[in-house]
């Protein structure tokens, strides 16, 4: 027996590294939306202008594409268990960092780090989870995958909204509480690392390089209008996480920061729900609904803004969720069907850049516009931007996919 296994418990002896990846992806995905809640406390403590709301959402994002883009192939190059571990450390890093955090400068800083970390989480932890289920099961560590992305983003702003509620240290607590679990995570991790597969063969020669690359004329068509989907989607839903909190903190007579908790925790299950029940839906008919619900989405929050209505509010975050489940889906699916067989991974890297430029570039000019013009104003601007392009690409998408 490994010598970490000495004395374990032989439910966690066998699982425990597979539950301890599991729950650092949820983690991770959780700390991704764990402050859209805290967004308006920040805006009157600090006095921030909405810019610097989106700023702190994009820093998050730059994070995660610098470690998608430049050290993906580091769990090659030293190996699963070393990259987890170092994103669960890097993660309790930052989310220490954001803890104590007494100026916007330095809470961008903390969400950069805690990008980072999640971006190097998000590369390992899926290849990691096949490495430690006990019959390197392929379809189980998918569908586990899935379900801790969907659990994390929900938890997030539900769990940091209702600690925030409670009033005490409202702009700190949360992030002690994630570090404190984090450290947990990285404990059960390392107690469990004989559960993780050995690196076979050669070090690969790490490389930070990007690989990006287009696919060929013949399929380039698809794989480019995948990624305006996805680039569109992306930027739907960072409005959602760093503007859209501000309208929903006041909205309903129990006020406060689990408004928009509870609001995320609701998109999160309608996203979920669509993915599982839709999983077996054609990526062509999957995209064109998902774009038509997202435009569906951001017109029930032009009302819900408009008529300042909870019922509209509601209706936008379960579409918002419907939208970006099936969007995403079909649009990775779309784009990974017509990828070069011999450059898939730069043509996906390619894909998912696109995507998360679009998480940060369109939602920073929003808010710089609603510093001048005003939140709301601003809000409806993009929407209906957004649904005209959105409408347009469902077009294309009936024409363009078989």
């Amino acid at each position: 027996m490994h010598p970490a296994a000495a004395r374990f418990p032989p439910f966690l002896n066998r699982w425990g590294g597979f539950m301890a990846v599991a729950f650092a992806l949820t983690m991770g995905f959780a700390t991704s939306s764990l402050p859209s809640p805290l967004y308006p406390l920040y805006q009157a403590d600090w006095r921030l202008q909405p810019s610097e709301l989106t700023y702190i959402y994009s820093l998050y994002m730059v994070g995660v594409l610098t470690a998608l883009l430049c050290l993906g192939r580091l769990s090659d190059t030293l190996s699963r268990y070393t990259v987890v571990c170092s994103s669960l450390m890097l993660m309790t890093l930052g989310l220490l960092l954001s803890g104590v955090a007494s100026s916007i400068n330095a809470l961008l800083f903390a969400r950069g780090i805690i990008g980072l970390a999640n971006g190097l989480l998000t590369t390992a932890g899926a290849f990691a989870l096949v490495d430690t289920h006990p019959r390197n099961d392929r379809r189980i560590a998918s569908v586990t995958t899935s379900a801790s992305i969907a659990v994390g983003v929900g938890l997030g702003p539900l769990l940091s909204g209702l600690l925030a509620q409670t009033g005490i240290a409202p702009l700190r607590l949360s992030y002690f509480v994630v570090a404190a679990l984090a450290l947990g995570n990285l404990w059960l991790t390392w107690r469990s690392r004989h559960t993780f597969a050995p690196r076979s063969g050669a070090r690969a020669r790490l490389s930070i390089t990007p690989k990006l690359a287009l696919p060929s004329k013949a399929t380039r068509a698809p794989f480019l209008l995948a990624s305006a989907a996805a680039f569109t989607q992306f930027a739907a839903g960072s409005l959602l996480a760093s503007l859209v909190p501000s309208f929903l903190y006041n909205l309903l007579p129990w006020k406060g920061p689990a408004v928009p908790g509870i609001a995320f925790l609701i998109l999160s299950a309608a996203s979920a729900a669509t993915q599982l029940s839709q999983r077996n839906i054609a990526p062509r008919k999957g995209l064109v609904l998902g774009l038509l619900t997202l435009a569906g989405f951001l017109i029930a929050l032009c009302i819900g803004i408009w008529a300042d209505s909870a019922w509209a509010f509601l209706i936008a975050m379960i579409l918002a969720g419907s939208g970006q489940g099936l969007c995403f889906m079909a649009s990775t699916l779309i784009a990974g069907q017509n990828s070069d067989e011999s450059r898939r991974s730069a043509n996906m890297a390619t894909y998912f850049s696109i995507a998360y430029i679009g998480a940060s570039v369109p939602v920073i000019a929003v808010g710089r516009l609603a510093d001048h013009w005003g939140l709301a104003p601003a809000v409806i601007i993009f929407s209906v931007l957004a649904v005209l392009a959105l409408t347009a690409l469902a077009w294309l998408a009936r024409k363009i996919l078989p």
